[in-house]
């Protein structure tokens, strides 16, 4: 069998090449060449430099706060499952449903879509926010739910007690689409 012999590497000392190369410096002629910059800046340059190298040093020296220390409540995680009371009766069952009186927090509103109207403006006649609607298009998906809105499909939503949307529900194709706050402030899309 061919067995190769490693090379020995020699131990190299850092330290000791840093120190030499320290030693070689000519410490007197570069305190020379950094005077000899120093008086030709400007009065006003000199001042703010005398003002912020120290600053800097400090805040060099100083240690930085852990983020742990900071908070000590427990934060929930950005994948902890959060339980959502949805209903998944399509629109047109629970239009047909019978009402029970319900809570200003609990209760759907509906918007019928006019000849012409797009989600932007329904998103403004119910006075929604556009940063929702934004954060809706980016979780739409392939089919499109909210960029093909149809004369006389019905839009549903939900609003939070904050007054934000909660929940917003599109019937399509006889189908419901329904997206809904997550836990981190974004969206999600059901089907």
């Amino acid at each position: 069998m061919n067995r190769r012999k490693k090379n020995r590497q020699q131990k190299v000392d850092y330290v000791e090449m840093v120190k030499a190369k320290l030693n070689s410096v000519d410490w007197s002629a570069t305190k020379q060449r950094v005077v000899g910059k120093w008086h030709i800046l400007p009065k006003l340059h000199q001042r703010a430099l005398m003002v912020l190298i120290p600053i800097l040093v400090i805040l060099l020296i100083i240690p930085a706060p852990k983020p742990d220390a900071a908070s000590d409540s427990p934060q929930p995680s950005a994948t902890q499952r959060v339980n959502v009371d949805i209903n998944t009766r399509s629109l047109s069952e629970q239009n047909s449903a019978p009402k029970k009186s319900q809570t200003s927090a609990d209760a759907w509103k509906e918007y019928q879509v006019q000849n012409g109207d797009t989600l932007a403006q329904v998103f403004r006649s119910n006075g929604l926010a556009m940063a929702d609607l934004n954060a809706l298009v980016k979780v739409e998906g392939s089919d499109k739910p909210l960029s093909y809105i149809k004369q006389g499909q019905l839009v549903r939503f939900k609003l939070a007690d904050n007054g934000q949307l909660d929940i917003l529900q599109l019937e399509k194709n006889n189908q419901s689409v329904m997206f809904f706050r997550l836990s981190d402030g974004g969206f999600g899309r059901s089907k």
